[in-house]
């Protein structure tokens, strides 16, 4: 039993060493067929600078080589082969070959080009990428044979191929320029957070008020690029631009939708450049208007001591006073007197104090000069009530029932108008008392 085992793995073994024999004497001579090499200067591919590549195929035989075909192995799905630029037939990435059904044919000692020309789609995945190349052909090769006693050399068909590689770097048009006008401080993905940024703090110097303008924090207003707070609001937003903002805008403003994440080109760069110009410039407007707004809408609301009566106490209405009866006090100072018209705080410095109001109806306003008079002389009347009296007397004024005037009364012991004095000034504060006084035309 031993020995026939033996037996028989020297068999298979001979078997197996004859088989790989045989094999590596039909690629010798299938390489004898032809020699093929790549030449190109294609060594960068971008999405706006396409190349060749030319395949030489040498015949090494002593008659015709015929080229039957090109087989390409799966490339990338943004890179494009055509057999030359004036064709308009892309190589099918099903079944990714070239085609030769004249059967080129290669004479003898010459050598046949077959060029490749290679373009990328405007939409690419930066990096290294290899392209592999089957070229497969068929001729003749001599062989020695024996017929009765004489060795004679007859000329047997043989087919034969030989792949070849060319390794491009794929590169997005216009990015590494851009990119180095940053000096290297971003890279594609984190560009828009870092423009939008940068726009934002430049908006907000143009539409925020001047006071305001300042008081950005400094890694904000001076772009402090080494600043962790700087990347932190950046790289958010670059994220969130990548992953939802720019599709979303892409697919309503151009032709489709595109997504960087999955590959980008010059376009995008241009396109994301824009919308992040266009996005950080609209929140830095947007929030300089609005503080600008806020200001211009506080100012208005604010009280500065240079209103008429009427619109002095309706802004002091606004700001929460309710009752008409004030407090009295006096000024250390001068000695005269006036009427404390907000609540102490002790964050105020000082407080407003105004003088009383006088007001003038005309000789026929009998009914509203009544309500008035009610209103002012009652300990409990509610400001804003006294105020609406007033505001209807102006209404009945073009008919010669209402309002005839309103200003500060000018007296000798009371102030003459609205003061903001400093709480050290004011002397201790009285009980309430009616600060309105109210005559007719005539009397």
């Amino acid at each position: 039993m031993m020995e026939q085992g033996m037996r028989m793995f020297i068999i298979l073994t001979c078997l197996m060493l004859t088989l790989i024999a045989k094999a590596i004497q039909a690629e010798e001579r299938g390489n004898e067929l032809a020699r093929v090499s790549v030449h190109s200067t294609l060594t960068e591919l971008n999405d706006f600078r396409p190349g060749y590549i030319y395949l030489v195929v040498e015949n090494k035989t002593d008659t015709l080589l015929t080229v039957d075909r090109i087989e390409i192995a799966e490339y990338p799905d943004f890179i494009d082969i055509r057999k030359s630029s004036l064709d308009t037939t892309v190589v099918s990435r099903k079944k990714p070959v070239l085609v030769y059904p004249d059967k080129d044919t290669v004479n003898v000692g010459a050598s046949g080009i077959y060029e490749l020309f290679i373009e990328a789609s405007d939409q690419l995945k930066p990096g290294k990428h290899l392209l592999l190349f089957n070229v497969l052909y068929h001729g003749w090769v001599p062989v020695e044979t024996q017929q009765d006693t004489l060795s004679v050399i007859v000329r047997h068909p043989m087919t034969g191929s030989t792949t070849k590689t060319h390794e491009v770097e794929v590169k997005v048009f216009g990015e590494g320029e851009i990119l180095g006008a940053l000096s290297n401080a971003v890279t594609f993905l984190m560009m828009p957070g870092f423009i939008m940024v940068i726009v934002f703090a430049m908006a907000w110097k143009i539409s925020a008020p001047a006071s305001y303008q300042g008081k950005l924090p400094a890694w904000l207003k001076e772009a402090k690029i080494v600043d962790l707070q700087f990347w932190v609001i950046a790289i958010t937003l670059s994220l969130i631009m990548a992953r939802w903002i720019y599709p979303i805008l892409t697919q309503l403003f151009t032709s489709g939708r595109r997504d960087y994440l999955y590959g980008y080109g010059f376009y995008d760069i241009v396109m994301m450049w824009g919308f992040s110009v266009l996005m950080g410039a609209l929140s830095g407007l947007i929030a300089g208007g609005g503080v600008s707004l806020y200001r211009r809408i506080s100012y208005r609301k604010a009280i500065h001591g240079n209103e008429n009566p009427l619109e002095f106490l309706q802004k002091a209405v606004a700001l929460g006073v309710k009752e008409a009866w004030l407090k009295k006090t006096t000024l250390k100072e001068s000695g005269k007197s006036g009427y404390l018209i907000e609540e102490d705080d002790i964050e105020k410095e000082s407080l407003w104090v105004i003088p009383r109001v006088h007001v003038l109806w005309q000789a026929s306003a009998d009914e509203l000069y009544a309500r008035f008079e009610d209103k002012i002389f009652d300990d409990k009347a509610i400001l804003s009530d006294v105020l609406n009296t007033l505001v209807d007397g102006k209404k009945e004024g073009h008919e010669g029932k209402g309002l005839q005037g309103i200003e500060w009364e000018k007296s000798s012991h009371y102030i003459e108008k609205p003061l903001a004095v400093k709480k050290a000034n004011l002397d201790s504060l009285k009980e309430r008392e009616n600060i309105f006084s109210s005559t007719m035309t005539g009397q």
